[in-house]
């Protein structure tokens, strides 16, 4: 199918956005994956946005590692501006409201990040209303994100991570303000989490996959020295659950790695590709500059 240019252009935006400034030796940074590293988590309670932030080389909060949509408390609710940090962790939580919340992490007495709501402690059972409200005010306080986002705080920050929450309206942070699917009523599989990597979740079955056009059979990204965004959109692509490659325009990218495309050798990079449906697929993998 042909694209128009302006959808081609929104999807190249969206991945500059999402990995950094590009052109003569700037080196590209951003997140490492490796567990329990320092980072600075900056809530925006106005923009309902999380960016999480790693060390410089000075020892600076200052590198941009992962955005995510989120819903902090509602009005009478409001989630409490200020610095504060991290302490007890818990795989489910019971909420104030009866609720559960999946992969809560604690930061201010009550005041936890975690999944979307659930009815129980069951995986399957989530308030998929309360899904659609991601982007704004809706919690009795807390900072909702996706299963996936909650429990990527959950699995890499250690105790003791900084948390500030702030306002600003106009500036949702760095890497921007990511977007998720909406749930349908008539959605067989609305009471799960379309972010949830559990075995059981139907969304399995039509979640999309990254695919590799220079596939060695290793799983490896590979890349020219001085690489440019057009050279990794021709790398990498998204697959359709049937197995059809997405055509540049009907999907998007977001990357994250401390990495160099102007300097030979091996990063990790976190990969996060979302498909025309909206659902995301994502991964850890390789990328060599040779």
């Amino acid at each position: 199918m042909k694209k128009s240019f302006k959808n081609v252009l929104a999807l190249c935006l969206v991945f500059c956005m999402a990995v950094g400034v590009w052109g003569g030796n700037t080196t590209v940074r951003a997140q490492e994956t490796e567990a329990k590293k320092d980072y600075r988590i900056m809530v925006n309670r106005a923009a309902n946005c999380v960016t999480v932030y790693e060390k410089d080389a000075q020892g600076t909060y200052s590198i941009p590692v992962r955005a995510f949509i989120c819903s902090c408390g509602r009005e009478g609710h409001e989630t409490p501006l200020g610095t504060y940090k991290t302490s007890s962790a818990y795989e489910w939580r019971l909420m104030v409201d009866g609720t559960y919340g999946h992969y809560a992490v604690r930061f201010n007495r009550g005041i936890m990040f975690h999944s979307i709501p659930y009815y129980t402690k069951n995986p399957g059972d989530m308030e998929w209303d309360q899904y659609n409200l991601l982007g704004q005010p809706a919690s009795l306080g807390c900072v909702r994100l996706t299963c996936a986002d909650a429990k990527w705080i959950y699995d890499n920050c250690k105790a003791g991570t900084e948390v500030v929450v702030y306002d600003d309206a106009n500036n949702p942070g760095p890497l921007g303000k990511p977007e998720e699917i909406k749930l349908a009523a008539e959605n067989p599989y609305k009471t799960w989490d379309p972010t949830d990597m559990d075995a059981n979740n139907p969304w399995n079955g039509i979640r999309p996959a990254l695919h590799l056009t220079n596939e060695m059979g290793d799983g490896v990204m590979y890349l020219p020295v001085g690489a440019t965004v057009a050279d990794i959109y021709a790398a990498l692509a998204v697959r359709t659950a049937q197995g059809e490659v997405c055509e540049l325009g009907e999907y998007r990218l977001n990357m994250s790695g401390r990495y160099d495309l102007n300097s030979a050798g091996n990063y990790t990079v976190h990969v996060c590709g979302t498909d025309t449906l909206g659902v995301r697929t994502e991964r850890d993998m390789i990328m060599c500059v040779q």
